[in-house]
C-alpha cells in the first residue's frame, strides 16, 4: 500500500504596511467606536480631527518690547505680540507746576500674508476658554495694529488713558485671555489661539505700568479645522523669557494714532 504523502503549502508572506500616525489614530478611533456602540454607530462616527500642536512657556513683555510668535516656519513669525510703555512729565510754564503722563498699550499684530486675528468691534477679541475658533469667524488685521488694551494716564486719547475695568481694547486686565487667530502655510489655513494675561508694576511717581505675559499657544494641524480656545492635545516642554528692553519698531508706535 503506498504511503500517504503530506503536502505542505507554502504561503508567501505578505508585505507589512506601515501606517502613518494620523491614519493609525483614525483607525484606532473607529475600532473603539465599533466596540462601544456596534457597527451601526461606527457607520455614523465622525473621523478624528488632526492633532493640536501647542506649546507652554513664560514670556514677559516689560516696558517697550515685543515677542514674535513663531508657529510652523521658524524663519517667519506670523504674529508679533508687543507692549509699549511711555512716561513723560508735562510742565506748565505759567504756574511752574506739571503733571506726569504715563500710558501702556498692548498689541497683537499679524506679520505675514494670510495671518489674521479673530476680531470683536474691529479689535482682537477676548475669548473664553473653549470658545470656537474656525471658519466663518470675523478675522482681520485689527485696528491700531491689533490693539489689545490701553492703561494709564495718557495726554492724548490714542496714547490711552485707561483703568483695569475701563480702557480701549477687549483684553480683560484681571484674568487670563485667549486671542484667536488664523495663518497660512503650504498645507492651507490653520486656526489657533494664544494665551495672554497682564500684571502690574510700580513705575515713576504714582504711575503703574503693565507686564504683558504670553504663556502659550495652540493650533490645529489639519487645514480648515476649527479649534477650541485653550485646547491642547500635546504639550511641548519649553521656556522663553523676554527681558525688559526696547524695540525700535515699537518705539515708533508711541507717536502713532488710531488706524
Amino acid at each position: 500500500m503506498p504511503k500517504s504523502i503530506k503536502i505542505k503549502r507554502a504561503f508567501a508572506p505578505r508585505n507589512r504596511t506601515v501606517l502613518s500616525e494620523p491614519l493609525a489614530r483614525r483607525l484606532n478611533a473607529y475600532v473603539l467606536a465599533a466596540g462601544a456602540a456596534g457597527v451601526a454607530a461606527l457607520a455614523c462616527a465622525t473621523p478624528a480631527q488632526g492633532e493640536v500642536v501647542c506649546k507652554e512657556f513664560a514670556a514677559q513683555l516689560t516696558h517697550t518690547n515685543n515677542f514674535p510668535l513663531y508657529l510652523t516656519q521658524p524663519a517667519v513669525a506670523p504674529f508679533n505680540i508687543a507692549q509699549g510703555t511711555n512716561s513723560t512729565f508735562r510742565s506748565f510754564t505759567t504756574t511752574g507746576r506739571g503733571t506726569l503722563q504715563w500710558w501702556n498699550r498692548g498689541f497683537f499684530t499679524p506679520n505675514t500674508v494670510g495671518a489674521k486675528v479673530l476680531l470683536s468691534n474691529s479689535l482682537p477679541a477676548n475669548l473664553a476658554s473653549g470658545a470656537n475658533i474656525g471658519p466663518g469667524g470675523d478675522f482681520g488685521k485689527g485696528n491700531s495694529y491689533g490693539l489689545l488694551f490701553t492703561y494709564g494716564k495718557g495726554e492724548y486719547s490714542y496714547r490711552g488713558g485707561g483703568t483695569k475695568l475701563n480702557h480701549r481694547g477687549n483684553l480683560n486686565l484681571n484674568q487670563t485671555n485667549y486671542v484667536g487667530f488664523q495663518f497660512k502655510d503650504p498645507a492651507g489655513v490653520h486656526y489657533g489661539w494664544a494665551r495672554l494675561s497682564v500684571s502690574f508694576e510700580k513705575g515713576r511717581g504714582k504711575s503703574m505700568h503693565t507686564i504683558l505675559h504670553v504663556t502659550g499657544y495652540g493650533y490645529e494641524s489639519t487645514p480648515n479645522a476649527a479649534i477650541a480656545a485653550g485646547s491642547c492635545s500635546e504639550n511641548v516642554a519649553g521656556s522663553e523669557n523676554v527681558s525688559a528692553g526696547s524695540s525700535l519698531g515699537l518705539l515708533a508706535l508711541g507717536s502713532v494714532g488710531t488706524e
